[in-house]
C-alpha cells in the first residue's frame, strides 16, 4: 500500500507530501490544477522514462519519494531479493527518483542506487496506474489477448517464458533450414566452382608483403640504366675532387706554430680515409648491377597475375586470402549440408512437438480465464448499468505457431437486446469501454495481488447514475486493494472519505499547486462546485450533501 507521496520542484508542484489512506483516496480539482502531474510522479516512482521538462523552472533537480508498506506483499520481497536487496517485513519500502538538468535520473530504494528496470520491474507489482485513455485498448484487437493474459498472468507466465524461448529456437531452426536449403540448390555446381577459385588463388601462392617488395624490384629493374650511370658519375666526382687533400697540405705546413691543428688534422685522416671507403663500394656495387630482363619479365608476370585475382577476388591481397578462408568455409558447409539439414530437421520436430504441447496447455488455461471472464463480467457490467449484455471470447486457430501462442482471441458483445455478437470495437461506445474496462479491472484485482490501483479519468464517457455506479465498484475493489482516483466527476467524488483536492496557487510570479485532504464541510463545497461549476449557491450546497449522503455504501 502506498503511504505517503513527497514531491519536490516537479512541474507544478513545488514541495508537497501527500499521505495516502487505505481503500478509496480520490483526486479533484480544476482542469490544469495537477492532477495530471500527481499521475506523472506516480509513473516516475514505477520507472517510466523521465524528462527533463518536468524539473520545476529555476531549480537544478527535481524529486519524487514514495513509501510503501509491502508487509503482504511477498511478491515485491521476491523481486527486491533479485537485486540484491534485503528488507524485513516489518519495515517500509522508500523508492525515490532525482531527475537531474540533463534528463537523467538517478533511481533508489532503500537508499540504494538502483538500475531504472530493475525500478520497472517492482514497480509494476506495486502500482497498477489505468491511465484516462485506457479504454480505448479495447478498440484495437491485438490487445484483446493481452488482456486476458493479464488475468492469469501469475500462472501463465512461466509457461509463457518456456514457450518464448523454444519459439525462438524453433524460428531460428527454421532460418537455418531455408539457408542450408538454398545453398543445396545447384549444390555440385557451387563446390566445382569453389574448389576451382581456392584451387586458382593457392596456385598463385600469395604472400601478404609479395605485392610492396615486387613494386620495389620493379621500379629498380626499369631504371637501371639511369641508377648505373648516377653511381658512376658520383664516383668520378669523389675521385677528382682534391679539395679535402689541399686542406691537409695546407694545415700540416703550419700544424708546428699551433698544436690544437693536430686535431684537426686527425679528423680529415678519418674523412679522407672514409671518402676512398666510399668511391671504392660505389664502384664495385656499380659494376654489380645489371639488367635482368628475364627478372624483370618474370616479376612483371608476377605483378599481372596479382593484379586479376584482385580484379577477381578483391582489392588487396589480404581480400583475396580472405575470399579464399570464405569459400574453403563456404565449401566445408555444402560438404556437410545434406547432414547438417538432417540435424536441423529432427530438432525441428521436437521443437515443434514441445511448441504444440506448450501452446495447447496454454490455449486451455486461456479458455478457462476466458470462462470465467465472459461469466463475472455480465454481473459487473449489470452493477453498471449495461443491462442486457452478452459477451464472448471468441478463439480461432492460427495457422502456425506466433510469439503468443495459437491463439486468435477477439472480444464479442451485444450491448442490446436482440442484437448479434459483434466485435467490441465496432459496437461500444467510449463510456461503455471505460465501463468494461472498469469491469474488467475489479475481475482482475479478485485474482491477481496487486495491491494498489490508479483511476486517471476513468469516468471519461460516464456521467450521473452510471457514474455513481462505477464510483460504488471502485469502492468494492478498495475493500480488498488501494484505490487512487483522479476525477471530475461528483457521483464518484461523492463516495469515499478519503478526498484530496489539489489547487493551482499565485503569488507574484510564483506559480504551485497544493495537495489538501478535505474535511467535512470543504468535502460538501468541493462537491457542489463539480455539480455546478464556479458559482457556489445554498442549492448546490445542498445537493451535494444530498450526494453524498445517498452514495454511502451500506
Amino acid at each position: 500500500m502506498l503511504l505517503n507521496l513527497s514531491i519536490s520542484n516537479f512541474a507544478v508542484f513545488e514541495n508537497e507530501s501527500i499521505k495516502f489512506e487505505k481503500g478509496f483516496n480520490v483526486f479533484t480539482g480544476e482542469t490544469g490544477s495537477g492532477k495530471s502531474v500527481l499521475i506523472d510522479a506516480l509513473s516516475m516512482i514505477l520507472g517510466e522514462r523521465s524528462s527533463k521538462d518536468l524539473i520545476r523552472k529555476g531549480k537544478n533537480s527535481a524529486l519524487i519519494e514514495a513509501v510503501f508498506d509491502i508487509s503482504s506483499y511477498e511478491e515485491v520481497q521476491s523481486c527486491l531479493k533479485k537485486i540484491n536487496i534485503e528488507i524485513d517485513s516489518e519495515d517500509y519500502l522508500i523508492v525515490s527518483r532525482e531527475i537531474l538538468e540533463n534528463g537523467k535520473s538517478i533511481s533508489k530504494i532503500n537508499g540504494r542506487t538502483i538500475p531504472l528496470s530493475s525500478l520497472k520491474e517492482a514497480g509494476s507489482l506495486l502500482i497498477d496506474i489505468y491511465g484516462q485513455f485506457g479504454h480505448e485498448s479495447l478498440f484495437k484487437k491485438e490487445n484483446h489477448i493481452l488482456l486476458l493474459d493479464s488475468l492469469i498472468q501469475r500462472e501463465l507466465t512461466p509457461l509463457m517464458n518456456e514457450y518464448s524461448k523454444n519459439y525462438s529456437d524453433y524460428l531460428r531452426i527454421i532460418n537455418e533450414t531455408d539457408i542450408l536449403n538454398n545453398k543445396l540448390i545447384n549444390k555440385d555446381y557451387k563446390m566445382e566452382q569453389l574448389q576451382f577459385e581456392i584451387d586458382e588463388i593457392d596456385d598463385a601462392d600469395l604472400k601478404e608483403s609479395e605485392e610492396e617488395e615486387l613494386l620495389k624490384e620493379i621500379k629498380k629493374l626499369s631504371n637501371m640504366k639511369e641508377l648505373q650511370g648516377s653511381l658512376y658519375e658520383a664516383a668520378n666526382i669523389i675521385n677528382s675532387n682534391n679539395g679535402l687533400n689541399n686542406v691537409y697540405s695546407i694545415l700540416n705546413k703550419v700544424k708546428a706554430y699551433d698544436e690544437i691543428l693536430e686535431s684537426f688534422l686527425k679528423r680529415l685522416d678519418i674523412l679522407l680515409e672514409e671518402i676512398q671507403y666510399i668511391n671504392y663500394d660505389l664502384r664495385v656495387y656499380q659494376e654489380k648491377l645489371d639488367l635482368d630482363e628475364t627478372k624483370l619479365n618474370h616479376i612483371e608476370s608476377r605483378m599481372s597475375l596479382i593484379n586479376r585475382l584482385k580484379r577477381k577476388f578483391g582489392f588487396t591481397v589480404e581480400k583475396i586470402i580472405e575470399y579464399r578462408n570464405e569459400s574453403e568455409k563456404e565449401l566445408n558447409i555444402l560438404k556437410e549440408a545434406e547432414y547438417n539439414l538432417s540435424l536441423l530437421l529432427k530438432e525441428k520436430t521436437i521443437l515443434y512437438n514441445k511448441l504444440k504441447e506448450l501452446s495447447e496447455k496454454i490455449s486451455e488455461m486461456r479458455k478457462k480465464a476466458a470462462n470465467l471472464l465472459e461469466k463475472n463480467l455480465l454481473i459487473e457490467l449489470n452493477d453498471l448499468n449495461m443491462k442486457n449484455i452478452m459477451f464472448k471470447v471468441n478463439f480461432e486457430r492460427k495457422n502456425n505457431f506466433s510469439f503468443d501462442g495459437i491463439d486468435d482471441i477477439e472480444f464479442l458483445i451485444s450491448t442490446n437486446l436482440g442484437s448479434d455478437l459483434n466485435s467490441v470495437q465496432k459496437i461500444v461506445s467510449g463510456g461503455e469501454a471505460s465501463r468494461i474496462m472498469l469491469a474488467f479491472k475489479k475481475i482482475s484485482f479478485d485474482i491477481e495481488s496487486t495491491q494498489t490501483l490508479v483511476f486517471d479519468e476513468i469516468d471519461s464517457g460516464i456521467s450521473g447514475k452510471t457514474a455513481q455506479m462505477a464510483g460504488i465498484k471502485m469502492s468494492y475493489i478498495s475493500d480488498n486493494h488501494q484505490v487512487i482516483c483522479v476525477t471530475h466527476s461528483p457521483q464518484i467524488a461523492s463516495i469515499t472519505n478519503n478526498h484530496f483536492l489539489i489547487e493551482k496557487n499565485v503569488i507574484g510570479d510564483n506559480t504551485f499547486s497544493t495537495v489538501k485532504k478535505l474535511d467535512v464541510d470543504k468535502k460538501v463545497y468541493e462537491i457542489a462546485r463539480l455539480l455546478s461549476g464556479m458559482k457556489i449557491t445554498e442549492k448546490s450546497l445542498n445537493n451535494a450533501k444530498e450526494l453524498i449522503d445517498s452514495s454511502k455504501i451500506e
